[in-house]
């Protein structure tokens, strides 16, 4: 039977693997976002170049507006950080899964038999449910926190300056 350790490294190579095809698919995304930068750039100064001076402004703010959804696009990517919370997901899963073994081992030793197929089933039902539970939990803590305005008290101002606070239930 090998060790842990077999399987540690068994797991970070196919995450080295898997790694590059996550990396190419985030760079494509942010190609595609400067694409698009540049053919708004570009409509804009087709623009400017077609109609009177007063578009001038016009054709500026669509090239502004391009530039900052290429930045927010990127900070966005940058934000995801999928690989460190694969990694730390399967660092945890395996841990769980290297304890049950350990575990199966004590008893296994003190004299109560459990065969070894259940044990391997068993371990990799709870391995992957920790590693699923660990990569969801991730990204719905992203999601929300997407989804919160960015000034909670924003929305508690009331037109009355003189009205009483609203309590809130």
């Amino acid at each position: 039977m090998a060790d842990w350790k077999t399987y540690a490294k068994a797991a970070r190579n196919t995450a080295k693997k898997q790694a590059p095809g996550v990396k190419q698919a985030a760079q494509r995304s942010v190609d595609d976002a400067g694409r698009r930068t540049r053919d708004y750039a570009t409509a804009a100064r087709n623009t400017l170049d077609k109609q009177a001076p007063g578009a001038r402004e016009s054709a500026r703010a669509t090239v502004d507006r391009s530039r900052e959804y290429a930045r927010s696009s990127q900070q966005r990517l940058r934000k995801v950080e999928i690989v460190p919370t694969l990694l730390r997901a399967l660092r945890e899963a395996l841990l769980i899964g290297g304890s049950l073994f350990a575990i199966w081992g004590v008893l296994y030793l003190a004299g109560i038999p459990i065969p070894f197929t259940t044990v391997l089933i068993i371990v990799g039902v709870v391995v992957v449910f920790a590693f699923g539970g660990t990569v969801y939990a991730k990204f719905q803590r992203q999601r929300e926190a997407a989804a919160e305005p960015a000034d909670p008290a924003e929305g508690d101002l009331d037109d009355d300056a003189s009205a009483p606070p609203r309590s809130r239930q």
